[in-house]
């Protein structure tokens, strides 16, 4: 089964009230009945996207699901029309039941024409959404997919097959069977807003101002983009109504380090209790300055003030560093892939944009050789290496160095010797370089003499007649001997690269701290420039 889409800016829905409050400093631990979480999801792949999902109950039995996203501009390919720059977008939302039933949706989007500098900037944002619209069940499972429909995908597979870049984004989803509480008050998902022109909706304010959704900020990041987090809340009463001195909420925000909370609570006016009186849903719109919070991620908590009822928890963040700002979520990851590993790359992958951010950040603190120096020389050196390998080894990105050298290269620096073949004149140079990988004292022999010649296209590079000779090597020999695909790969480009006195590390990793110094031989085993690391001192042993 199906169901339909609509442009949110033409969806109407009839929420009442509106009330805002000033912000007192007490910490206190929310307690309430209930609590629904409301996750935000962050599309992978090809490039990020930060993803709401929402659930509105148009009546007590109608339930529509509200999928908002939101992309970088700079993230986007763009063609140029009409004196602008074009992107073209198409989104896919599919929600499952637990026993199968599938709704789903698919929804081609076009930006509006952007000047050069919008299509390039990593701080201006497309934020678009599908809206499914009567939802029959209510646990499940829910999968967006945002496809950049002017740019292929960069792996070898898809591009053959010319398919579009895309952005990914899984997760476990569910509503409650009904929107009323057996008791007090119980609150929908929050919308989290930026920008929005909150004076203009108060009781006597100018009118106008827009949707709702036109101010929706599905990435819920607030501090050097926007200084006030703004939030729109639908309520609904028990069953009858609900009265009383106590109808409201109680606001809690807290650091997810627990260092950090504060408190406040937001009233109904006089329009927002009578319609839960009457048994009628209600809103409230609340705003908080964001000054007040330091960098990070923050949880938010709100409960009814009576305690009667059910409540939601919801994470933003705040980000103070312009450079969090400008550089893309795709290097984030990369610099995390490249520096962390096993449990500590498993947590990194699992946080939030703005949690991975301060992980980095720790990381390059504690790394830092002078921490009373306000210039951090490592993080420098690192992406001095980011550069280097984007230029010339193969690039960086997401998934961090695209080939082995580049790899190894943001690992231990420079490498005190590089011999480069890209089109290997003899066919023993490959594999002179793979005994050097294992003995240390190889000679280096240079040109075809020193190699001899034995007349055979593939002779044993040990004692070949007229040439000097090469010490034995059993690991190279072994690698010469086994691999069946070895033969093809005998005349690709490859390089040799030694460390004598371990290299430059920033951080531990699998190729350093090896005190003999470290080898490597990188071949390119498809013919394309993709290096992979074919033998290794430090990976497979010494003799």
């Amino acid at each position: 089964m199906a169901s339909t889409a609509r442009d949110l800016p033409e969806r109407r829905y009839t929420w009442l009230g509106i009330l805002l409050v000033a912000v007192s400093t007490v910490a206190s631990i929310l307690i309430a009945p209930a609590f629904a979480s409301v996750t935000r999801l962050d599309g992978m792949g090809a490039f990020h996207t930060s993803i709401d999902v929402v659930n509105r109950w148009r009546s007590e039995d109608q339930l529509d699901v509200i999928v908002l996203v939101e992309v970088v501009n700079a993230d986007l390919a763009y063609q140029v029309e009409n004196g602008g720059y074009v992107g073209r977008l198409r989104v896919e939302v599919e929600l499952e039941s637990d026993d199968g039933w599938i709704l789903e949706e698919k929804r081609p989007l076009r930006t509006k024409a952007l000047s050069a500098d919008q299509a390039s900037s990593r701080t201006e944002f497309q934020i678009f959404g599908v809206l499914l619209e009567n939802v029959p069940f209510r646990i499940g499972r829910i999968r967006c997919r945002v496809f950049d429909v002017q740019q292929t995908s960069v792996t070898v597979f898809n591009s053959a097959r010319n398919m579009a870049s895309r952005s990914d984004a899984t997760g476990l989803w569910s509503a409650h069977d009904s929107p009323r509480p057996t008791a007090g008050l119980a609150l929908e998902d929050p919308l989290f807003l930026a920008h929005a022109p909150l004076m203009d909706w108060r009781p006597g304010g100018s009118g106008g101002g827009g949707l709702l959704h036109d101010y929706a900020h599905p990435a819920r990041r607030y501090g050097l983009e926007q200084e006030r987090l703004q939030l729109y809340v639908p309520i609904w009463p028990q069953a009858g109504g609900v009265t009383g001195d106590d109808l409201g909420l109680r606001v809690q925000v807290t650091s997810l380090d627990m260092e950090f909370a504060l408190t406040d609570t937001v009233e109904f006016d006089a329009v927002g209790r009578a319609a839960l009186a009457a048994g009628l849903p209600a809103s409230l719109i609340y705003e908080l300055d964001i000054n007040l919070l330091p960098e990070g991620t923050f949880l938010l908590n709100l409960a009814p003030l009576s305690r009667q009822g059910r409540g939601q928890v919801a994470q933003f963040d705040v980000v103070w560093r312009l450079e969090a700002l400008i550089r893309s979520h795709a290097q984030v990851l990369g610099e995390g892939r490249t520096v962390f590993h096993g449990d500590d790359l498993r947590r990194f992958l699992r946080l939030s944009p703005a949690e991975q951010e301060v992980m980095l950040k720790e990381f390059w603190v504690a790394a830092n050789p002078d921490p009373e120096s306000p210039v951090n020389e490592a993080y420098l050196e690192f992406q001095y290496r980011i550069a280097f390998v984007r230029q010339f080894l193969g690039g960086f990105s997401s998934q961090g160095a695209e080939d082995a050298r580049g790899e190894v290269f943001l690992a231990l620096g420079m490498p005190d010797e590089i011999q480069t073949e890209h089109m290997p004149t003899n066919f023993r140079d490959q594999d002179d370089a793979r005994i050097r990988v294992f003995e240390q004292y190889a000679p280096e022999r240079a040109g075809a003499w020193a190699k001899g010649n034995s007349g055979s296209l593939d002779p044993s590079p040990y004692g070949s007649s007229g040439g000097a000779l090469m010490p034995e090597s059993r690991s190279a020999e072994n690698i010469r001997t086994s691999r069946s695909l070895y033969r093809s790969t005998h005349m690709n480009a490859f390089e040799f690269w030694r460390y004598d006195r371990g290299g430059s590390p920033l951080w531990e990793s699998q190729y350093s701290n090896r005190g003999m110094g470290q080898r490597f031989l990188f071949v390119d085993r498809t013919g394309a420039g993709d290096y992979i690391i074919e033998s290794s001192n430090v990976l497979q042993g010494v003799e």
